[in-house]
């Protein structure tokens, strides 16, 4: 089977935005000023069963990627996969990397520095792996099918919104448990829960779009 020159460069941007979401992961959590709402989430639940944070995200992942089958499966291709088997891996491995350097994330400027290039890292990476058009991740397409089954009269930003404060809540549940609720939700938690659909959103159409189409048109040539 041929692939186009096409195909190669949204494969790219599908693999290059996930890392980036990856990499964010791993910052939020090393910054310990909140995770990402999903993030939260999957961290409460994971230390309150003792598991590994990758394995239970691929879970999680896996169980809303079925309701989203029946309803929406156009959401789903190479970018949904490739989402649920690195993101959880990825930050796992920037956690790993960054425990063998003597960087000091204790620190309040480091932490802040840290916390604004996961914030930055995770709508540019989210952005441009949905502008791919090969699959989203699960999380990000309940947005999406939130919007299509409402007939766009609740738009993917406040969608996500929604999702991203049930997932906050559900956080708090689970991390009082274990009592690190508030490692796991800070302001970096508040930011992203009212800032992640409308910037990326912004990051679509004054960025990503743009880019790939342009990308596209070139390697036609």
């Amino acid at each position: 089977m041929r692939y186009s020159k096409t195909y190669f460069v949204r494969i790219f941007a599908v693999i290059a935005g996930i890392f980036m979401v990856g990499i964010a992961v791993g910052l939020f959590k090393l910054a310990e000023m909140g995770a990402d709402p999903f993030t939260a989430m999957n961290t409460g639940i994971c230390t309150a069963l003792g598991l590994q944070f990758g394995t239970l995200q691929l879970l999680v992942n896996m169980g809303i990627l079925l309701l989203i089958f029946f309803v929406k499966r156009e959401f789903i291709g190479f970018g949904t996969i490739f989402n649920m088997i690195f993101v959880g891996y990825t930050a796992d491995l920037v956690m790993w990397l960054t425990a063998k350097t003597e960087i000091p994330f204790h620190t309040f400027p480091v932490r802040i520095a840290a916390l604004a290039a996961a914030a930055l890292l995770i709508c540019i990476g989210d952005a441009l792996y949905i502008s791919a058009d090969m699959g989203m991740s699960p999380y990000d397409a309940a947005g999406y099918v939130a919007e299509v089954l409402t007939g766009e009269k609740v738009p993917f930003r406040f969608a996500r919104i929604i999702l991203d404060i049930l997932c906050v809540c559900t956080a708090y549940f689970t991390g009082v448990q274990t009592e690190i609720q508030w490692k796991i939700i800070g302001i970096g938690t508040v930011l992203l829960t009212f800032c992640t659909g409308p910037l990326i959103q912004f990051f679509r159409i004054h960025w990503s779009d743009p880019l790939l189409t342009k990308t596209i048109e070139r390697v036609k040539i």
